[in-house]
């Protein structure tokens, strides 16, 4: 007997995230916490135009690039434009393409409650 496959659907979630790049760098900060200089002792690193992500719209001579500790452990780096979303476990977090992430995700409206 051949089993007929069934159709699921992603449950909808809510998540708070920051997109890396010179005009958040605050934003960033806050977000990332103490994992920010866990993870990057000497600070951000700052890389070309050409190795970034998305440039954000920002003309700028360098861009920024960090680390984030993952869930699994590993360290990973988040380029100019990706976003930085928190894993379920404080102090973790995961790195996402912006391309990726306008697929998945789209802005909860201020009015919304959280």
């Amino acid at each position: 007997m051949t089993a007929t496959p069934t159709r699921f659907r992603k449950k909808p979630i809510e998540i708070t995230a920051v997109q890396l790049r010179w005009s958040q760098w605050s934003e960033v900060c806050d977000f990332l916490g103490e994992a920010l200089l866990e993870e990057n002792p000497t600070g951000a690193f700052e890389i070309p135009a050409d190795e970034v992500s998305d440039t954000c719209g920002e003309s700028v001579p360098t861009y920024l690039l960090l680390m984030v500790r993952t869930a699994h452990g590993d360290l990973a780096p988040v380029r100019h434009g990706d976003w930085i979303i928190p894993e379920a476990e404080p102090g973790l977090f995961y790195p996402c393409k912006p391309d990726v992430f306008a697929a998945t995700y789209e802005p909860i409206a201020a009015t919304e409650p959280a």
